[in-house]
């Protein structure tokens, strides 16, 4: 039995796009690809590296759970942040909404570069949304995504190529405004829309004037 376990500790199958990095000692070692692969028994272990993982509780409310795991995925990934507080230029605080579409793709830098990848990804993208909507009043953030949308990624995409990470995307899911300020938004809108059927009324008026005054003429 103890040949046994000794034999299957030395095996090591990892699947296809996840890796495993494997120290001995307590010193990087080797990073094993996908398939079987053979480690020293005693000697090598296995590096954990910790990850976020979404569930459900019995009441269906999602949470998120961040836990050491030995397998490094090598797909592309996506961490959808809560909603947070963004003040803007014209001193209006917003909610934003944020996702991140990232993959790995040196595991030894992501491994050893940074203590706790995840929490690091998510602390710089919320810093970073706040230095960039903070530049921009309410009306610019809310017509202008895109442009937050790239300048996240170029700034995200710097900062994290010493990890060891791609960043692909960054999306804005919603930007809320607060409630009084969409009260007002709505009423401006639809003073906006009563101010241009007067004109358009006026113009058809002053149009029927002119042709009944030249058809009479």
């Amino acid at each position: 039995l103890i040949v046994v376990s000794v034999i299957l500790s030395c095996i090591k199958v990892v699947k296809q796009n996840q890796v495993i990095v494997i120290e001995r000692f307590g010193k990087y070692q080797k990073t094993l690809r996908a398939g079987l692969n053979i480690i020293t028994p005693v000697m090598d272990r296995p590096r954990a590296m910790m990850w976020r993982h979404k569930q459900t509780d019995i009441s269906g409310i999602e949470y998120v759970l961040t836990v050491p795991q030995t397998t490094i995925d090598l797909r592309e990934q996506v961490f959808d942040f809560a909603k947070q507080n963004v003040i803007t230029a014209d001193n209006v605080t917003i909610e934003i909404d944020a996702m991140l579409y990232f993959q790995i793709m040196d595991e030894k830098a992501a491994m050893y570069e940074i203590a706790n990848l995840p929490d690091a990804i998510e602390k710089l993208c919320k810093t970073s949304l706040r230095n960039v909507a903070g530049n921009m009043t309410l009306d610019q953030c809310l017509t202008s995504r895109d442009k937050i949308n790239s300048e996240l990624l170029t700034i995200m995409d710097e900062a994290t190529d010493k990890w060891g990470v791609k960043v692909n995307r960054v999306e804005l899911k919603d930007i809320t405004p607060p409630h009084d300020i969409q009260q007002a938004m709505e009423k401006q809108m639809r003073a906006e829309r009563e101010r241009r059927a007067i004109i358009l009324t006026s113009e058809g008026e002053k149009q029927s004037a002119i042709l009944e005054a030249e058809g009479v003429r």
